[in-house]
């Protein structure tokens, strides 16, 4: 009868132990887990900010100022058409470009070419039907807005393009990196509401993804 209660206290012990050792695994490795997916999600967010910054880039180049919303790029790709130089001939080693052009071995010419055709030489792998979309969002769009500021009695064309935290930070429980690793659904469920909810553990450190500004003429993000 002794040794049975001894075995009983022995697993009991044994049991606390790992329990102890399992909330001081998940104290130590939430945060870790959260950066984790953060930086992942924000890569994501980041790299189609990039996209729609060389969209923008072009729209401007020829319209002029920058789209205010996703239909106008969205119709820029699909339909628009762009003006683009191109050169005939070769300039010999001896030659300026400017000289050859003059002397009538090269020459310039504008023609109009298809938008889409000449985007995709810099975004090869583009997909205009989601091109809006915020990763991990389950289907909400980025928030885009375009204006005019003056800067030194001179008008300047602005963008801006964001996607808030708690759009890109969606459902931080069904997330694969929580649901496929070990133990996930213990020492992981809760990141969302224990990082973003009322609390706000990483207030500070944890921020809207923007690109462009409608106050400051800039195309930079606020990641770089």
């Amino acid at each position: 009868m002794k040794n049975t209660k001894n075995i009983i206290v022995q697993l009991c012990l044994i049991v606390a132990i790992v329990v102890l050792i399992l909330l001081i695994y998940r104290s130590v490795m939430r945060p870790q887990k959260f950066n984790v997916i953060y930086e992942g999600r924000k890569a994501e967010v980041v790299t189609k900010l990039k996209d729609i910054r060389v969209l923008q880039q072009f729209y401007k180049a020829e319209k002029g100022s920058y789209a205010k919303n996703f239909d106008q790029l969205r119709d820029f790709w699909n339909n628009g058409t762009m003006t683009v130089v191109v050169k005939e001939g070769n300039v010999p080693d001896t030659l300026t470009e400017a000289q050859a052009l003059k002397m009538g071995i090269i020459k310039r010419d504008t023609v109009l070419v298809k938008a889409k055709d000449e985007m995709l030489k810099s975004l090869p792998n583009f997909d205009i039907e989601k091109f809006d979309l915020i990763p991990f969002s389950g289907g909400e769009r980025f928030i885009m807005d375009a204006d005019t500021i003056t800067r030194a009695n001179i008008p300047v064309y602005v963008y801006e393009v964001r996607a808030n935290k708690s759009q890109y930070l969606k459902n931080m429980d069904n997330d694969p990196r929580v649901k496929n690793a070990f133990l996930g659904s213990i020492l992981y469920s809760g990141l969302q509401e224990q990082f973003l909810g009322p609390n706000f553990d990483y207030k500070e450190n944890i921020k809207d993804i923007i690109l462009g500004s409608l106050t400051e003429p800039s195309t930079d993000g606020n990641w770089e």
